[in-house]
């Protein structure tokens, strides 16, 4: 069975197709969104050994011959070395204005062959193969392209939308449990800013999630695609409600800045991210104890809160200032009312940041 979810852009519409086993026989369907056969295939050796040759089968199969681009893994590699290595590898090829660049891997290649892709040439075809979890639900649909600069995270990037998405479902066996829960950390995100029912899905079948029953995943996967899809075919630049995806990124963001990105993973970042806007929500009167108690639970059930080390509250706080959503010096929040349903908060003193993240940090000791 194959999923289609349509992100509605006007003429720069595009498809997201899912299903299992879908990387060993797209050729012909990934043939028709690119107007090229000059097509660079952006990877890394560890994705590339597990699904890289038989995806190269099924593209040679329609005459398409890419050549293979490679970065390193991790989030320490979404650099200014690896864009140019990219870009250097592209030119030295002789990919022209109607070439195609194709990310294979997950959050890392899939933002550094956004950028690359959106400013070679001031911009070239570019289609995403996502291949893990947090790819597959969330970094891979939307057009946001970046890389991490000066410490922190996403400063240099642009919008620059794929011509299509292939998932296929039946890659995340092949995940560790920790790169598995961060992705599901995401699909937990979008059912407390707009989908209540499938944040109790997620807190009755989180056994069988994490054993990773296969109809239960393709579940979880197309309906956080179409949570996405709507919101950026309503708001493609984040002017309104594509800011409720930033839920938890704020201070998720600066936590794997402080600890340069070895400590957290990004869903673990964003569960502590999430933990602390319901700690400010809470602190404000917008929802009750119960919305936090009940997100805190599925987080320790997700294993998606490791210990968390000392950090220096004031220190954290000036890297949230550094988030892009910030203006005039007053961070943006986006905070939670009830499951399933959040705000958008710019007002919040700064006293009451800090008093939350000490409050955080004291709870999440506990854990312990």
């Amino acid at each position: 069975m194959i999923k289609k979810i349509k992100v509605n852009l006007g003429n720069r519409s595009y498809p997201i197709f899912i299903q299992d086993n879908l990387l060993n026989n797209c050729g012909p369907t990934l043939k028709e969104h690119t107007r090229s056969k000059k097509i660079a295939i952006l990877s890394n050796s560890t994705v590339f050994k597990i699904c890289g040759k038989s995806f190269l089968k099924s593209l040679k199969k329609v005459c398409l011959k890419p050549i293979t681009i490679f970065v390193l893994d991790g989030e320490k590699n979404k650099s200014e070395g690896s864009l140019l290595h990219i870009l250097k590898k592209m030119a030295l090829n002789g990919f022209q204005r109607d070439s195609c660049l194709l990310a294979l891997g997950g959050g890392v290649v899939g933002d550094l062959g956004g950028l690359a892709a959106s400013i070679y040439m001031r911009g070239i075809d570019f289609i995403q193969c996502p291949t893990t979890f947090l790819a597959q639900v969330d970094s891979s649909i939307g057009g946001k392209t970046a890389i991490d600069f000066v410490g922190i995270k996403n400063l240099v990037g642009t919008f620059h939308q794929p011509k299509a998405i292939f998932t296929d479902p039946s890659l995340l066996k092949t995940l560790t449990e920790r790169q598995f829960a961060t992705g599901l950390a995401e699909v937990i995100k979008y059912g407390v800013i707009q989908d209540e029912k499938m944040f109790d899905f997620i807190e009755k079948n989180i056994d069988i999630i994490l054993a990773r029953n296969q109809k239960t995943l393709f579940y979880l996967i197309s309906k956080s695609c179409e949570i996405k899809a709507n919101i950026i075919s309503q708001d493609e630049k984040e002017n309104g409600r594509r800011a409720w995806l930033n839920y938890g990124h704020t201070l998720g963001h600066a936590l794997e800045s402080y600890y340069r990105y070895e400590v957290l993973t990004h869903g673990e970042a964003i569960s502590y991210g999430m933990w602390f806007a319901t700690l400010l929500s809470s602190r404000l009167g917008l929802c009750s104890k119960d919305v936090l108690n009940r997100q805190v639970e599925l987080f320790k059930k997700a294993e998606l809160l490791p210990i968390l080390p000392y950090f220096n509250p004031q220190k954290v706080y000036q890297k949230m200032l550094l988030d892009k959503k910030a203006r005039n010096g007053r961070i943006q929040f986006i905070l939670t009312r009830k499951i399933g349903l959040v705000t958008i908060q710019k007002n919040v003193k700064q006293s009451t940041i800090l008093s939350a993240l000490t409050q955080l940090q004291a709870e999440a000791s506990e854990l312990t």
